[in-house]
């Protein structure tokens, strides 16, 4: 049952998250809004990221592409931070369109499993998962107020 609900959360929260993607042209992807600390590349590559480290943990257990991306697009980095190996709007969109497909494949005693560390206060897998579609949510929010913001540019 807890697979059930974990993968219907995520799984409408991702759908917000690249619903709001198809909606952003190139251009305003690297833009960084007024008032905003971050670009919207930055913001969905977090979410990839942050999506990512759950994913490998509960699957694949390969974290190669975590780490990449945690380099670029975790907590406490910025665009300043980007380089010629940064993961670019496309690489991220497809990421972000395969996870739920490797979601599918989690097994439900993978999330009974404890966590290797304390995560905010979270000490099982499955708390991790339900807590990442609530962080995600979050930053679709976020998403969407930059991109009013740039859509609204301009405009008196």
């Amino acid at each position: 049952m807890a697979k059930e609900l974990l993968l219907f959360e995520l799984n409408t929260v991702r759908n917000w998250t690249t619903g709001l993607f198809d909606e952003v042209n190139e251009e305003d992807m690297h833009h960084i809004p007024e008032g905003f600390n971050n670009s919207l590349h930055w913001q969905f590559g977090h979410v990839a990221a942050m999506m990512e480290m759950v994913t490998a943990a509960v699957t694949d257990k390969n974290t190669d592409a975590y780490k990449r991306y945690a380099k670029y697009f975790g907590t406490g980095t910025s665009p300043d931070d980007f380089d010629d190996d940064t993961p670019d709007t496309k690489e991220i969109e497809a990421l972000l369109r395969g996870h739920m497909a490797r979601l599918e494949d989690m097994e439900e005693e993978v999330l009974q499993e404890d966590l290797p560390r304390e995560f905010m206060g979270m000490t099982k897998r499955f708390e991790q998962v339900g807590f990442i579609a609530l962080h995600e949510a979050m930053h679709v929010g976020k998403m969407q107020e930059m991109k009013r913001v740039l859509d609204n540019r301009g405009v008196s």
